[in-house]
């Protein structure tokens, strides 16, 4: 414990939010250092002795006896309130202050200053507004304090309204899988809620090691959770991660040799069932100061991080970085004061729906230490105002360390409690309906080669069907064939999927009605580039009866030309199809004029006309029943047909 210094002690209010009673002041006498007792004065002696030697709860007993001896000391009163407040005896250092403020109203103005810490934790929010309003009043006051009084008023207001209305709250311990007697925190989740990666203090390591540990939920229960090992964890400390939905990347901090500062943040990759060397980030992103907490975006293209690197407005602040067009990491740019204050921000979560970030914070107005926020991003690129995440979720003690989940359901944190098996646990939530992100779920599915059934890391894309934009790129995993991106929930959209080699294939799918909590599945098998071998072109669209392109048909038509660029001595044929709803002659008509579209926007690109056939074939070759919407809708479809490779 730190030693005690009357009156003149450095006192961390951005982390206990103080309040402070009200007293009946009066103009007793009072007596101070020059008309204290002897006795009295020998016992203070005493106590300071003591306090210098840091023996705080030792030195409680010898001011007790000074004031026992003249209770009209003064002095010793407030270094005996301190020294309760320091040993967590609130009640009494209330008393010793209110003892003080009562013999002389005005003797010290550190009296209000510090009583603050006791009622903060006696939870008298309305004595904290009060009695920092009686020290504000006070002349020549140290800056630093009065800024400090401040922020704890308007935590103390916070605490007033939040304790009046306070959230459903059930926390739930992950259980003895995962939690031992030792910390974990730092949770990381894949976006079916089956993978949690965490960090523990590892019992096997050194003092203040740190590692991650990674546990499957199999059969309604979490398994034992196991040290990731291999490269992946350091004899030093390794921690503070964001893994990807698929499970396969993971960013992290870590203070391991060869960095550029104190924590930087590392890169990792999952291949063929085992974990990359760790790659740091580089100097762009990490400097000789302190990167940590990383959070990647569900594209992997935006990354948010914590640092205390210059620039910032205090403590350490919230800061991100985008990739360019060439993959690389751009300078990172911070926050701003939407987030970030002159004190601690921490632990930032950029939801998978894009536009929610959540966050601790000792700065914003809250229940006192680090308060769990969140903002969302507006429809201009501009965040919303910090929004308290409300009571008792938050509370007089940190919370941080939490993910969210990709259906916006539950968080899951790391916390103290009473019955925790250790300092920090793990525990889960269900996050209140106006916290909740924007509904999200997500598509998942393997590739493989249809002609030997091995897996395939293939390029993919997925695009908005109704602005035609490409929404993510991204790529399978080579050793599983899986793929898994979040998307929205209530929109239609096409995929497509490429690899060099192979015919690429494209599917369309709408989630207008899908249930945002269940996964959309599409698994796909694709073509070697061979001679007969047809592909379905899913998102080519036109106009209804009519050949006229519509303009979400450009992403599919620049993927079939690029396909014929990668396969130069490629020549392929055009087919249109119909159902059979019509004449003969309207179908044969209308299915060769939309090959021929298909036809002239390659020409138009550059393809060399050889190499292009079309043809119309009406409703000659069905591939599904005419009897049914359905099988009409597989029926009326562009496609093509490679008729040559040499």
């Amino acid at each position: 414990m730190k030693k005690l210094i009357i009156l003149v002690f450095t006192f961390s209010l951005f982390i206990i939010s103080v309040t402070l009673s009200t007293s009946k002041c009066s103009a007793q006498e009072y007596h101070n250092l020059n008309t204290a007792t002897k006795k009295a004065l020998k016992y203070y002696a005493d106590g300071k002795e003591l306090l210098k030697e840091y023996k705080d709860a030792e030195a409680i007993k010898p001011f007790e006896a000074a004031v026992a001896e003249d209770s009209l000391f003064i002095d010793a009163w407030l270094i005996l309130g301190e020294l309760y407040n320091a040993t967590k005896q609130f009640e009494k250092a209330k008393n010793a202050f209110e003892t003080s403020i009562n013999l002389k109203a005005d003797a010290r103005a550190s009296a209000y200053y510090f009583v603050a810490e006791s009622y903060w934790n006696l939870n008298d929010y309305e004595y904290v507004i009060k009695a920092l309003t009686k020290f504000l009043n006070f002349q020549n006051l140290p800056p630093e304090w009065i800024e400090n009084s401040k922020h704890i008023l308007s935590n103390a207001r916070f605490a007033i309204e939040a304790v009046k209305h306070p959230l459903p709250f059930n926390p739930v311990s992950l259980g003895d899988s995962i939690n031992t007697q030792y910390q974990e925190l730092f949770p990381s989740l894949t976006a079916d809620e089956n993978t949690l990666v965490f960090m523990r203090k590892d019992p096997d390591g050194k003092d203040w090691n740190e590692d991650f540990y990674i546990t499957k939920y199999v059969n309604g229960k979490w398994s034992v959770a196991r040290n990731m090992g291999g490269d992946l964890n350091s004899p030093q400390q390794d921690g503070a991660m964001s893994i990807t939905n698929l499970g396969n990347e993971m960013y992290f901090a870590s203070n391991r040799s060869g960095g550029f500062g104190s924590v930087d943040i590392y890169y990792s990759k999952r291949k063929n069932g085992k974990w990359s060397v760790p790659e740091n980030l580089g100097p762009t992103i990490n400097s000789v100061a302190w990167e940590t907490q990383p959070s990647i975006s569900a594209d992997g293209k935006t990354l948010y991080f914590v640092s205390t690197r210059p620039g910032g407005y205090g403590g350490s602040d919230l800061w991100m970085t985008i990739k360019d067009v060439k993959g690389k990491w751009t300078k990172p740019v911070n926050l701003g004061t939407t987030f970030n204050t002159k004190y601690e921000e921490q632990t930032p979560f950029i939801h998978s729906d894009g536009q929610t970030l959540y966050f601790s914070s000792f700065g914003h107005p809250g229940m006192g230490s680090a308060d769990i926020f969140y903002c969302r991003k507006e429809s201009t690129g501009k965040w919303s105002e910090p929004i308290n995440l409300g009571y008792p979720i938050n509370t007089k003690v940190e919370e941080n360390s939490f993910t969210v989940s990709l259906n916006g359901k539950h968080v899951y944190y790391s916390r103290e409690k009473e019955n925790a098996k250790g300092d920090l646990d793990l525990f889960y939530f269900d996050l209140p309906e106006s916290a909740k992100p924007i509904p999200v779920t997500y598509l998942k599915g393997i590739i493989t080669n249809q002609s030997t059934g091995e897996f395939l890391n293939a390029d993919v894309q997925l695009i908005d069907l109704e602005t035609g934009n490409i929404i993510n790129s991204f790529s399978s995993d080579a050793s599983s064939g899986e793929y898994l991106i979040s998307i929205p929930s209530g929109k239609n959209y096409a995929l497509n999927v490429s690899k060099t080699g192979f015919l690429f294939q494209s599917e369309n799918f709408s989630l207008a009605e899908h249930n945002p909590t269940e996964p959309f599945k599409i698994n796909i098998q694709l073509q070697p580039v061979k001679i007969g071998e047809r592909v379905v072109l899913n998102n080519i669209f036109f106009e209804t009866n009519s050949f006229e392109l519509k303009k979400e048909s450009t992403v599919e038509l620049d993927k079939l030309v690029q396909l014929l660029i990668d396969n130069p001595a490629m020549k392929i044929e055009i087919g249109g199809h119909t159902d059979n709803v019509g004449s003969d002659e309207s179908n044969n008509k209308l299915s060769e004029n939309r090959a021929k579209s298909v036809y002239d926007y390659l020409v138009k690109t550059g393809t060399v006309v050889t190499r292009l056939s079309y043809k119309g074939y009406g409703k000659t070759k069905p591939v599904a029943t005419n009897d049914t919407d359905d099988g009409r809708a597989k029926n009326r479809r562009t496609e093509f047909t490679v008729i040559s490779t040499q």
